[in-house]
């Protein structure tokens, strides 16, 4: 399985990428429901439970609305300010960050610049471990299953590694391979950019290469977990509410990403208050009941937000807990995302039993499993494609 960070449907094409694209044609070929949602889709691929049941939507989560736990001097806190300080960009200081973190035995989570002062208040969420959220690398163990996970972080060793592949298979039932060049592209030139079609056509040339050498009896899956939206207008919302005299800390706390905003409030009146202002803005909405529910995050709980203002797609919002610096070019992560769609492609000599135009995150599980001889957990919710 070749799992291509940000790859959009938009990308299959006869010209830009003609592999990728004839297997869509001849083989199984669906787009994925985007999920609203960011951690959250990774565990949805790890153990085939949607997000309500798993309730882990991002890698961070509100600890209370005590804002002075924030503000504790120490060493630590010392040195991530200095960090910050002295990075040339979002990049250098993200590295900067995780090392800083892996030193102190911290989990990190996605590469973040939440601001030090509010370290605390968002703490890294760790999945709550039960017997229905075995994940699928743990199943294999246990069965005895033989695989190897890969996640290369330069575009050298991407293909380094898509060419052993073949001979990987050798010693090996499973490979399961992350690459994350098309993310880092996206969000820094665009999704239209010529670097970032210059790697789709690189990445397509190396799968096809790859699969001239692969057995006949080998499946290859190639998917992405969201698309690349281009970035059009950027809106600082903390300086917003500012300007109409909300005070961050005093009369609400959010967690500010690029493409929505988690709110916080000590009192009612601020709620009403901040809803109103963020609404007559024009880039986004609340999320009512009933877009939760469309979204499948109604029962994700309240530490992910009292409040969640949704941004429309095109908009980010900047500067916000991973970009200072610089907006992105490229940004993923809408809800109601209508610009593109992940890809499901499958290359196999195994009757399909099931095509969709459409399938779900949770699906991907119970397909490898099957197409490993191995029953399906009963606690898996998704369907196997095959």
């Amino acid at each position: 399985m070749v799992w291509l960070d940000a790859f959009s449907d938009k990308y299959l094409s006869p010209r830009l990428c003609p592999f990728m694209w004839s297997v869509s044609k001849i083989w199984f070929f669906a787009k994925i429901s985007p999920l609203f949602a960011y951690t959250g889709i990774k565990n949805c691929f790890n153990t085939g439970i949607s997000i309500n049941t798993l309730k882990i939507w991002n890698d961070h989560a509100f600890n209370g609305l005590d804002v002075s736990n924030g503000a504790r001097i120490t060493l630590f806190k010392k040195l991530l300010h200095f960090i910050d300080r002295i990075s040339p960009n979002d990049e250098a200081n993200k590295i900067l960050r995780y090392l800083m973190f892996k030193i102190k035995r911290v989990e990190y989570g996605v590469p973040h610049l939440i601001p030090v002062c509010l370290i605390d208040l968002f703490p890294h969420v760790e999945p709550k471990k039960t017997y229905k959220q075995v994940s699928l690398y743990e199943v294999l163990r246990e069965q005895g299953i033989k695989f190897v996970e890969k996640m290369p972080k330069l575009n050298i060793t991407e293909s380094v590694i898509l060419r052993r592949i073949p001979r990987l298979l050798k010693r090996y039932d499973a490979l399961f391979i992350k690459l994350n060049s098309l993310d880092r592209l996206g969000h820094k030139y665009g999704p239209s950019s010529d670097i970032v079609k210059r790697r789709v056509r690189c990445l397509d040339e190396l799968l096809r290469h790859m699969v001239k050498a692969l057995d006949k009896d080998a499946t290859l899956i190639v998917m992405s977990d969201h698309g690349m939206v281009p970035v059009m207008h950027t809106i600082d919302l903390i300086d917003f509410l500012k300007h109409k005299e909300f005070k961050f800390g005093h009369h609400y706390v959010g967690f500010i990403g690029a493409t929505y905003a988690s709110f916080w409030f000590k009192q009612e009146e601020y709620r009403n208050a901040v809803k109103k202002e963020l609404s007559a803005l024009g880039v986004g909405r609340f999320l009512t009941f009933n877009d939760k529910l469309k979204l499948g995050i109604d029962g994700i709980g309240k530490e992910y937000g009292e409040e969640i203002f949704a941004i429309k797609e095109h908009y980010v919002c900047f500067p916000e807990f991973y970009h200072w610096r610089r907006p992105p070019k490229g940004m993923h992560g809408y809800a109601f995302s209508k610009w593109d769609m992940p890809i499901f492609l499958m290359h196999s000599d195994l009757a399909i039993t099931q095509r969709k135009n459409k399938i779900e995150f949770i699906d991907i599980m119970p397909t490898i499993f099957q197409l490993l001889d191995l029953p399906v957990p009963s606690y898996v919710e998704g369907q196997s494609l095959i």
